[in-house]
């Protein structure tokens, strides 16, 4: 059992920062101001209802009129949410998210998220199943910071509370809207509320969206649908219980990248170009291949993928895969709330399923497949109760979740193919929460969790790895390189038996018995025997690794707060909290298990409304000590096999300021706008990555050293300290202005949103085309809503200008370390109709 307390100088700054601050706060409101002011958002993220206002910790939260607005249908919208909060994909259905620079490119079915994402108070255990469309929400919420006493393991850098609608007792309702816009958009939504029986209500809803797809070759498509049922019931006035069900799925194309160029040996005579780096050239793609959203299907991409070589096979590449989802969730949750004359108490049993069956394409793969199950139960309860001068929560935690399944990763010359018997997380937590009222204004909190982590794994991963040996040809002016154009490459399958079996026979003369139907022989297999004459040899390797493994960690987290109401409507307060993400395994040798990661987060933050709500005024000082950091990569692990490996690398410190801004310049305009300040500076990061030859560099912009040369290549020490964290921009910010307006028997609301992002890495391996510009998007809508509220309509515009903003950037190395990134959606337009029944 461990803990973690680190208590730095600069929260002494924060909190005399923040005191200046708050000093200006005016006690009194002028009882001659406007009426009109900030609506206040109710949120439960300390597992209370509270005002935002008035919840002491960093919080952005939106509602489902604003989520229309934004055209956040999915979890990739959420980064409109909060400046704080970047969302990629990670392929496949897989989404990745990052707050303050703290999160994991890669993340697979045996490695967890570092920001916990809940749907209706559930935590999500895999990130594939955060992708279904969201569905009459009530609003989302966006935790920032380590949430290690409430929401425990796997919340390091936050958490996002996906809060649906309830049902409402009494009460007849529906509700419908069409939408339809460019890229062959189709968007439908519908819900009806309506009471059962006395004290008895339903709630249904449904949901569908789907497009073309935004790319040039029609990836980047959706087709998605939901279906949630419920059921709310009062059984006596001390008890209710809601059962929720829901099904999704997700399909379409999924996202897909297109190419930017290639890392290639230094040639004489090559250009200088500032994407060089040492030991490699860029070469960047044909215009017509690297313009945004072009994708990786279109003639001109297939050509030029077609004229790249493999390594180490050094062969010729053969046409990707079709990428594609085909995916499936089914929910089950409870909720049950007591009251009784202690206090009141909550119980939240949960069921979830999700199969997954997709293929992707990253730069260099032939396919991605993944074909996986996932199994999670979860059950908590919490006993909230005043003794005193202090309000408590006690409770406990369950979590059991199981995922089988095989995946592969073929990339021509090399193929990873993992089977995943079982991997599975057991989770047993208590937690315990404490306001103490020293006074009517001044609160001091704390709170401790204890966890308790149990994990296995029992997977196989078997490298095919396809070696050519011919005679070598030597450029002039340049290196001795092979090629080996006419032997073949492995074909893509999702097992190893797959895969043998779309080999011709013939090109495996010394047999492999029992292919498809019984063991298959390890080993080196002579492959391609009527090869050219100027190739003297194509052997196959297929090389296993075995992870059956179990591991056990117990961590203590705790949160320790203030909090002063400075004056009527201005809050004060100052925190200290821990939070940690859970070890695991990795099918890997020599690298079978990593450890905990552990973010310790000091924060002052004030919260302020001013002239009777008419200005809303928030700050927030932050210190994050991130230590024992995680991070996946793909790399060769002691064996000299390509794998996916994620380790403790990292130590990284964490600082910065965030401000919103709300005002109400008059009752029909208002202005709003937040603003963050991160200087995200990785202390220390360094890793070891095996290359196929000593002479050989990695493929990386961070500093290298050789440091010890072995049969299977040369080791190189790789250290990226000094740099910025990724997804760490300098600025970000939002910038809104919604003007309200009156037509005949129908009000009218013009919004003008502007979202800026300043340069940042978008990569793992900081490679100079790795570094995004600075772009600022632009975001515009207009609604018109009749005077009672049945009907709205809205047109909007997003990403006005067409922005090609770069999302994730990536190379995988063995296909001539292409390059390639993936957009976020450029300018979409559309309409979409509503009707309300009340």
């Amino acid at each position: 059992m461990t803990t973690h307390n680190k208590k730095p100088v600069y929260l002494a700054v924060l909190l005399a920062l923040s005191s200046q601050a708050i000093a200006q706060s005016t006690e009194q409101a002028d009882a001659n101001q406007p009426a009109y002011g900030f609506e206040k958002i109710e949120v439960t993220a300390q597992r209370k209802s509270e005002s935002i206002q008035d919840a002491a910790l960093p919080i952005d939260a939106i509602t489902q009129n604003e989520l229309a607005r934004d055209g956040v249908s999915n979890v990739m919208g959420l980064a409109k949410v909060s400046p704080s909060l970047s969302v990629v994909s990670g392929g496949g259905s897989n989404a990745v998210y990052f707050v303050r620079g703290v999160g994991n490119f890669a993340v697979n079915a045996y490695t967890d998220p570092a920001l916990a994402f809940n749907v209706d108070g559930v935590y999500i255990g895999r990130p594939s199943a955060t992708t279904a469309s969201f569905l009459d929400l009530e609003r989302v919420e966006v935790l920032k910071g380590p949430q290690g006493t409430l929401y425990g393991r796997n919340a390091t850098a936050g958490a996002i509370n996906i809060i649906p609608q309830k049902p409402v007792l009494d009460e007849h309702s529906a509700s419908l809207s069409i939408g339809i816009g460019n890229y062959g958009t189709l968007e439908t939504s519908a819900a009806v509320n309506f009471p059962l029986a006395d004290n008895w209500a339903a709630r249904v809803a449904g949901a569908t969206l789907s497009n073309d797809g935004y790319n040039d070759d029609g990836t980047a498509s959706t087709d998605d649908a939901a279906l949630r049922a419920q059921i709310l019931g009062n059984i006596s006035d001390d008890l209710s219980v809601r059962l929720s069900v829901d099904y999704s799925t997700t399909q379409g194309t999924g996202s897909a990248p297109t190419y930017l160029g290639t890392y290639g040996f230094p040639f004489a005579g090559v250009s200088d170009n500032p994407n060089n780096i040492p030991g490699y050239n860029f070469n960047p793609a044909p215009q017509e291949v690297s313009k945004p959203f072009t994708g990786p299907y279109t003639d001109a991409a297939l050509n030029y993928f077609a004229s790249l070589s493999t390594t180490p096979g050094f062969t010729s590449t053969t046409p990707q895969r079709a990428s594609y989802l085909d995916n499936e969730y089914v929910g089950i949750t409870g909720e049950i709330n007591l009251k009784t004359g202690l206090g009141d108490l909550v119980i939240l049993p949960a069921y979830r399923e999700a199969d997954i069956d997709l293929v992707f394409v990253s730069p260099g793969f032939q396919a991605a497949e993944n074909n996986e199950h996932h199994e999670q139960f979860s059950l908590e309860s919490r006993f909230s109760f005043t003794a005193g001068n202090t309000d408590w929560i006690l409770g406990a935690y369950y979590f059991d979740e199981t995922v089988s399944g095989a995946m592969s990763f073929n990339q021509y010359s090399l193929q990873s193919t993992q089977t995943i018997n079982a991997s599975e997380s057991t989770s047993t937590a208590l937690f315990a929460r404490g306001t103490y009222h020293v006074n009517d204004d001044l609160r001091l909190v704390g709170g401790i969790r204890w966890s308790d982590d149990e994990k296995s794994m029992d997977g196989v991963a078997n490298v095919f790895l396809n070696v050519c040996i011919r005679e070598m040809e030597v450029y002039p002016g340049g290196p001795v390189i092979p090629n080996c154009d006419g032997a073949p490459v492995i074909p893509a399958g999702l097992t190893v038996e797959e895969t043998l079996a779309q080999i011709d026979p013939a090109d495996l003369p010394v047999g492999a018995p029992g292919i498809g139907t019984g063991p298959v022989p390890f080993g080196q297999i002579p492959l391609f025997p009527g090869a050219p004459d100027h190739l003297r040899a194509n052997l196959l390797f297929i090389n296993p690794t075995t992870v059956q493994r179990t591991r056990n960690e117990s961590e203590i987290t705790y949160r320790i707060a203030a909090e002063y109401d400075a004056a009527k409507d201005s809050l004060l307060y100052a925190s200290v909290e821990t939070g940690y993400r859970s070890g695991g395994f990795t099918l890997s040798t020599g690298k079978e298990e990593f450890e905990p990661e552990f973010l310790d987060a000091y924060t002052i933050g004030s919260k302020n409304l001013f002239m009777n709500g008419v200005l809303k005024f928030n700050a927030e000082l932050f210190y994050w000590d991130y230590e024992d950091q995680q991070a996946s990569h793909l790399g060769l692990d002691a064996n000299g096999n390509s794998a996916l490996v994620t380790e403790n690398i990292g130590k990284s410190s964490i600082k910065g300021a965030e401000f919103d801004i709300w005002y109400a310049a008059s009752a029909d305009l208002t202005l709003r706008g937040t603003l963050q300040y991160l200087n995200n500076t990785i202390e220390q990061y360094s890793y070891q990555q095996l290359t196929p030859d000593p002479d050989v560099r990695v493929v990386t912009g961070c500093d290298q050293t050789l440091v010890e040369t072995t049969e299977n290549g040369g080791i190189w020490d790789v250290d990226c300290s000094g740099k910025e964290g990724r997804n760490s921009p300098r600025l970000s910010g939002n910038l809104g202005i919604d003007y309200h307006f009156e037509m005949d028997d129908w009000t009218g609301t013009y919004s003008l949103d502007a979202r800026y992002r300043d340069e940042r890495w978008i990569g793992f391996d900081y490679l100079p085309v790795q570094r995004a510009d600075a772009v600022t998007t632009i975001d515009t809508s207009l609604q018109f809503e009749t005077m009672d509220g049945d009907w709205q309509v809205m047109a909007y515009a997003r990403n006005l200008t067409n922005e090609g903003v770069e999302s994730i950037t990536q190379t995988l190395g063995l296909v001539d370390n292409v390059i390639s990134t993936v957009y976020e959606p450029p300018r979409t337009v559309g309409i979409r109709v509503s009707y309300h029944y009340f």
